[in-house]
């Protein structure tokens, strides 16, 4: 485990992005230029002589102490399937970053490149914490009144009740430790709030984690609905952690951050279709402003894989250059606050806690 004294070491996949490597290393530069408590190293895996030829090109030269390049030729695309790229490609840039976690030389990975492939080789070369199955991805989600965790959204398109059980826990302390939120609420997604709804897998769920919350063990406020996401606090039906598959979140996930983006658009579109309208924006600046910081989903630019023994993080295969310098910062937090050796920490306090509250565990728990 890395000394958390330390400056952090993260190892960026340079070569994984839809955008090319000049848009990830603009970020990472723009992210290493930014004022941090601790001044984080990384490490650049990708195509040496790309990585060397763009580095001279953008402004490296203020941060250059602070970064190492690690050549690794080959590059695993999006369409390729997870299996046949790990077989064949093993010195590709995502599976040398993953690598390097492995080895000790870097403290976390992160890549924009096929969500498949990262989560079978964070779950094959680093392998899951005592208890787990499968890592989960989780996501900070932005609102106007508060934040909250959704998980998990894509890492277990399939996942069996033991898992999604083991991402509501997982879910409860990343909140706990990321947004300082006491005592989470954890919600599980369904398509109603009253008992019987849903399909098998979510009342095998839901049962379980009233088990859980009877012994104290997490904080479960129960099935919640679509419409609740976004509803503010002082209604009483808003939860901290939103729980559901990872078919279903991922889906979730691109669809509110296309209608965010549809939005915004609409909005500059409606306010400019006059010289009226215009005119008043000039009043409007400020509170345009403030909306606008509060749902920017570019400050949440990495998504921490959670659940395994090293740290990953996912970005959006189209991040621009904010985005991933965003990622960045949000990594080298995680690292430096020590939230994977507390998770793993915690993960162990509450499987125990949960064979000692199953009396009678279901069948396939």
């Amino acid at each position: 485990m890395r000394d958390i004294g330390q400056p952090p070491v993260l190892a960026v996949d340079v070569m994984g992005s839809d955008r090319g490597p000049g848009e990830i290393l603009e970020g990472v530069r723009r992210a290493l230029n930014t004022r941090t408590t601790v001044p984080f190293r990384v490490i650049l895996v990708g195509d040496g002589e790309t990585i060397r030829s763009a580095i001279g090109e953008r402004g490296f030269r203020s941060v250059v102490r602070r970064v190492e390049i690690f050549h690794a030729a080959e590059v695993i695309g999006m369409e390729e399937s997870p299996t046949k790229a790990l077989r064949q490609k093993k010195h590709a840039s995502m599976a040398q970053a993953v690598e390097l976690v492995k080895e000790g030389r870097a403290d976390g990975a992160l890549s924009c490149g096929n969500t498949g492939a990262l989560v079978a080789l964070g779950t094959i070369r680093l392998r899951p914490m005592e208890g787990l199955d499968r890592p989960t991805l989780a996501t900070v989600i932005p609102a106007i009144d508060r934040h909250f965790v959704l998980l998990d959204v894509g890492a277990n398109p399939a996942p069996t009740a033991r898992q999604m059980v083991h991402s509501a826990i997982l879910g409860s302390h990343y909140s706990s430790v990321a947004l300082r939120t006491p005592s989470p609420q954890i919600g599980l997604l369904s398509i109603g709030t009253e008992e019987g709804k849903g399909n098998g897998l979510v009342q095998e769920v839901h049962e379980t984690l009233k088990l859980l919350a009877s012994k104290q063990i997490i904080n479960y406020r129960g099935l919640i609905e679509g419409f609740q996401l976004f509803q503010a606090p002082a209604d009483g039906s808003s939860v901290d952690v939103v729980v559901c598959d990872g078919f279903v979140g991922n889906v979730l996930l691109k669809a509110m951050e296309s209608i965010a983006k549809r939005l915004k658009t609409f909005l500059r579109k409606e306010l400019m279709r006059n010289p009226f309208r215009a005119f008043g924006c000039l009043f409007l600046g400020g509170a345009l402003r403030n909306i606008r910081m509060k749902l920017n989903a570019e400050r949440y630019g990495a998504a921490p894989l959670l659940g395994l023994k090293g740290s990953i993080f996912k970005a959006h295969g189209a991040s621009n250059c904010r985005e991933i310098c965003h990622a960045v910062l949000i990594a080298q937090r995680f690292l430096r606050a020590g939230m994977d050796e507390e998770l793993h920490r915690q993960v162990l306090q509450a499987q125990e806690l949960l064979r000692s509250a199953e009396e009678r565990p279901p069948e396939n728990f």
